[in-house]
């Protein structure tokens, strides 16, 4: 495991982020990815999921932009064309090499901490929410500011739990209560 030379100098502890042993590495051919995102197609990554949970713990999580943050009088094609490279390349900044990211539909992505406890999922949460907000998004309109919401559920190997339904319930009750967060 890599220690970040930035915590080491702030005196920040470090968080197990990852299984002792080495993971296999996931291949990922370009036919997987969505070129309007840069993110896995939804359909490869389920079948990547799936073959994770068999295999180690980790966590999913579920991002999806607000409403108000989605212009209005713009197309559905062309909102997507502004906002989705950008806010699927300020994800990307927030998370490590061998997590993945895809794009599920609409404004919704998933990302899947490989190996990562939840304390990891909330962290990796609240780096997306930052690296999000910190990020210029120029529109037709000008500069934008978008809200996102973010629902993640933890998973153990083999335990029969129907991941992406409970990221998908966390999300909705995180945007119900306002919190930008949930992960359980």
């Amino acid at each position: 495991m890599a220690k970040s030379w930035f915590g080491w100098f702030g005196g920040k502890t470090e968080v197990e982020r990852r299984a002792e042993r080495p993971r296999a590495a996931i291949t990922v051919g370009p036919d997987d990815i969505d070129p309007l995102t840069g993110a896995l197609y939804w359909d490869r990554f389920q079948v990547m999921l799936e073959a994770e949970q068999a295999q180690e713990p980790g966590v999913l999580l579920l991002i999806d932009l607000s409403e108000r943050s989605i212009r209005v009088g713009a197309t559905e094609e062309e909102k997507a064309l502004e906002i989705l490279p950008w806010l699927a390349q300020a994800i990307r900044q927030a998370i490590r090499a061998d997590d993945l990211l895809a794009h599920v539909d609409g404004y919704r992505f998933a990302v899947l901490l490989r190996g990562a406890p939840q304390e990891v999922g909330q962290m990796t949460s609240d780096r997306i929410l930052d690296s999000v907000d910190n990020t210029i998004f120029m529109t037709a309109d000008g500069i934008s500011k978008l809200d996102i919401t973010i629902g993640g559920a933890v998973f153990e190997v083999d335990d029969g739990k129907a991941v992406f339904d409970t990221a998908a319930e966390n999300l909705d009750r995180a945007k119900r209560l306002e919190q930008p967060a949930l992960v359980q």
